[in-house]
């Protein structure tokens, strides 16, 4: 079976900018590694999943990811669904790294959650480290279509068939995780990573990663069906 494209903004969002950003901010690191250092394995369990499909997308879920790229460092990574219109979704991806804290957030309307091809971006604004708000004009929305359905694409789930293995991370024990190769992508960067999903988490579904090709890892450390809040 050929990998599926999963471009995972846990992944290849991470480590692009990770390898691109400014300098450390003094402040920012402190409070990442005291986050860390603070992580425990989590000690609450979920069943082996009966289904095969991702849980239907809701006003107030979020899920909250360690992640740490080829060089060691830490980051965090949180996905919110923070509002509704019609049928889209409100969704932000919130970074924070060493170097601080960006938020992107997308109007996103996915049709059939099992096919990428159906997957319409209507509005895209984000914030940089430094509080600056910047928003896509719409007349380029249609231009930049591609490039952002790779940012949700890990939101297009196809678990039928794959193997079952469970996974620990912080935010408890998952038994029956679908296993997969993906390829995961962000604009020219990409990376090969084996993956654990389970239904018990929203959006995505991710449990852990881990790059084949490359050295990272990500994992899932909390999660929520409901209480995001829009930070713009």
């Amino acid at each position: 079976m050929r990998a599926p494209v999963v471009a995972l903004p846990l992944i290849g969002l991470g480590l692009c900018l990770a390898a691109c950003g400014p300098s450390v901010d003094p402040a920012a690191k402190a409070d990442i590694d005291g986050r860390v250092a603070a992580l425990q394995a989590g000690g609450v369990a979920f069943p082996a999943p009966t289904v095969f499909e991702p849980m239907p997308m809701a006003v107030g879920q979020w899920s909250q990811y360690k992640f740490v790229d080829d060089k060691g460092q830490p980051s965090f990574l949180t996905h919110k669904v923070v509002g509704q219109d019609a049928d889209a979704f409100w969704l932000e991806v919130t970074s924070e790294r060493y170097t601080g804290r960006t938020e992107q957030k997308m109007l996103v309307a996915f049709g059939n959650r099992m096919d990428p091809s159906q997957i319409q971006i209507r509005a895209i604004t984000s914030k940089d480290a430094k509080g600056r708000v910047n928003e896509v004009p719409p007349a380029m929305i249609s231009l930049l279509q591609s490039s952002y359905q790779g940012i949700v694409s890990s939101m297009v789930i196809r678990w039928q068939g794959l193997p079952q293995e469970s996974a620990t991370v912080p935010a408890g024990h998952f038994d029956g995780c679908f296993r997969t190769r993906t390829e995961a992508q962000w604009g020219p960067w990409k990376s090969t990573a084996d993956s654990w999903s389970h239904p018990a988490v929203p959006l995505t579904g991710a449990v852990r990663s881990q790059g084949v090709d490359r050295q990272f890892t990500m994992e899932l450390i909390a999660f929520g069906l409901s209480g995001a809040v829009d930070d713009f």
